[in-house]
């Protein structure tokens, strides 16, 4: 009777323990699927990290994206199903140190100011912190990894193969890439005058330190808090970082603070800027965020779509 009693209480802590480790993975797995869907919209942001790293250019990046999205959705639901437990949590592990790698590339040269995009937009995390999120993820990874039990599935392999082609498709599906961007655009029929006296002529206005009255300039104007301004002045940021000798100008609607963080979202405090407010703003940019123009002695030639940033398009602009 003693014996029975004894062994009922191991299985019972056996299952408890069990059932805790499955629990693990299947939480584990969530916050897979929820880090790369949190990413998908707006996706551009990880397009252009990726840009950044210089691996692959404009035209591959939304492949790119896609399938390292791909990944983190696959590993979030095999963990789910905690099919081969050993071979998934090495890939999770792998994934994780990679991505630490490349976070603390980006602390030793850009600072722990900047937004890790490690959830896009949804939540804000510098590189610091993403680390010692990694670093916990790891050691979970390490745990389930020794101590998890797989679950039976017939046909394993086949699990993992149809499951991976099926769940790799989801980024695809939700948000598929666009390669012709020739439908996006604004029509200028003829340049049009810019009126920057806006700007030189009122003390109040922080005047910029270059005169964009004359020459070629890349003019932006932009809301501190648009999830469009943002991705397109992250994306110009790094054309300008990779042309210095271009004339690249920002101008935000925001207070300091504001700026602040715009500029900790986008990378582009070294894109020379102003704080343009209310009426100005409104009189050279428009009703319609982000403005983006190509000016040449205070006449608009071309007006940029937000979804159609193209750095060839712009180079050959300022050659001309």
């Amino acid at each position: 009777m003693v014996l029975f009693i004894n062994f009922e209480k191991n299985i019972k802590k056996m299952n408890v323990k069990l059932i805790s480790l499955r629990i693990l993975s299947v939480m584990l797995g969530l916050f897979f699927i929820f880090s790369a869907y949190v990413k998908l919209f707006p996706i551009e942001i990880l397009e252009i990290s990726i840009v950044e790293t210089g691996l692959v250019g404009w035209t591959l990046a939304p492949i790119f994206a896609r399938l390292l999205l791909a990944s983190e959705f696959a590993l979030g639901v095999f963990l789910i199903m905690n099919i081969k437990p050993k071979l998934v949590n090495i890939f999770v592990m792998l994934s994780l140190l990679v991505f630490s790698i490349y976070l603390s590339i980006i602390l030793i040269f850009q600072g722990n100011s900047v937004n890790c995009n490690c959830f896009g937009l949804f939540m804000i995390m510098n590189p610091f912190e993403s680390i010692l999120k990694n670093i916990l993820m790891i050691a979970l990874s390490v745990l389930l990894y020794f101590k998890n039990t797989a679950v039976d599935y017939k046909k394993d392999w086949l699990v993992i193969g149809v499951g991976a082609v099926l769940v790799s498709s989801i980024p695809f599906i939700i948000n598929p890439p666009v390669f012709d961007k020739s439908k996006f655009g604004y029509e200028i029929e003829e340049p049009y005058l810019m009126d920057l006296s806006v700007v030189y002529d009122d003390v109040e206005v922080q005047q910029p330190k270059i005169d964009l009255r004359e020459g070629k300039h890349l003019i932006g104007f932009y809301s501190y808090n648009c999830q469009h301004c943002i991705v397109v002045a992250y994306s110009l940021q790094l054309i300008s970082k990779r042309n210095p000798d271009l004339s690249f100008y920002f101008f935000i609607n925001g207070d300091e603070e504001d700026i602040k963080e715009f500029h900790n979202l986008t990378k582009s405090e070294h894109v020379p800027h102003s704080i343009l407010l209310a009426q100005p703003f409104v009189m050279l940019a428009g009703n319609r965020f982000p403005a983006v123009f190509l000016v040449e002695d205070s006449y608009v030639q071309e007006r940029i779509h937000p979804a159609a940033v193209d750095e060839k398009m712009i180079l050959e602009w300022f050659e001309r």
